[in-house]
């Protein structure tokens, strides 16, 4: 994942966590591009999130994010950075709001692959009728790997 903030970038290694309510990077991240984590700032907000058992504040900032190879695909939105130094394998949470709102993702473990697409190009895959809906839905929830639309 790239992160741009004015004209400064940033590259690291972030883990998609469908639980995770907002996009999330470390202090470090914050540090790399500058940002200011000074809460005298005027018009600073901050948020708390609970991560790996422990409360932690972020400021939120408004950031360009790229998923590179694809330099094509980028969008702005709000990202949180942790103010305190939290030891983790990875780098950033690419949560519910700043990710997901925008990608739908697929991963299949069994043929180790991950898959990043827009939502319109997911959903013109979708049955177009409720009962092709209905069915596809109870065959996934008997678990089966094959068969459903």
């Amino acid at each position: 994942m790239q992160l741009e903030y004015g004209d400064l970038s940033w590259s690291v290694r972030a883990l998609i966590d469908t639980g995770a309510p907002y996009t999330i990077f470390d202090r470090a991240s914050a540090d790399a591009l500058y940002i200011d984590l000074d809460q005298r700032q005027p018009g600073v907000r901050r948020r708390w999130h609970r991560i790996a058992g422990g409360d932690h504040q972020a400021q939120v900032e408004m950031v360009v994010l790229r998923l590179p190879p694809f330099e094509d695909l980028w969008w702005e939105t709000e990202v949180d950075f942790l103010l305190s130094d939290l030891s983790l394998p990875f780098a950033g949470l690419l949560g519910q709001q700043g990710f997901l709102d925008r990608w739908v993702v697929t991963f299949n473990r069994y043929e180790n692959y991950l898959i990043v697409e827009e939502p319109e190009s997911f959903k013109s895959r979708l049955p177009s009728d409720e009962t092709r809906l209905f069915e596809a839905a109870e065959i996934r929830d008997l678990g089966w790997k094959s068969g459903a639309p």
